[in-house]
């Protein structure tokens, strides 16, 4: 058991120095030092789940929400930060899936 967390932790160490492992901390740095882009993918993710409760509830959802959602959509899609952030995410789940897919095919070949 030890060895296969030992590798894993090299397998870690060795996608953190992958440019797309790189690119992913850089990125959720400048959001993590971003206040302003925080508080509004915060406010994003709220309202989309306020809307979704209402959804669920069948309880009709007002205008307002509608049209504080778009803005609130609006001004994080305008966002560098988090367009960069989301950018390194889909680039950094791709190459997890691709580690994930090549883990499972090894340990089912037992090559």
């Amino acid at each position: 058991m030890d060895e296969i967390l030992d590798l894993a932790t090299q397998l870690g160490k060795r996608i953190a120095a992958d440019p797309r492992g790189k690119q992913m901390a850089a990125a959720q740095a400048a959001l993590d030092a971003s206040l302003q882009d925080r508080q509004l993918l915060g406010d994003y993710e709220r309202q989309q789940h306020h809307i979704h409760s209402l959804e669920i509830a069948g309880k009709p959802i007002e205008p307002d929400d509608k049209r504080r959602l778009a803005d609130l959509h609006n001004r994080v899609i305008g966002s560098t930060v988090i367009k960069n952030l989301l950018k390194a995410q889909a680039d950094y789940v791709e190459l997890m899936t691709l580690v994930s897919h090549h883990i499972e095919q090894a340990a089912v070949s037992g090559e």
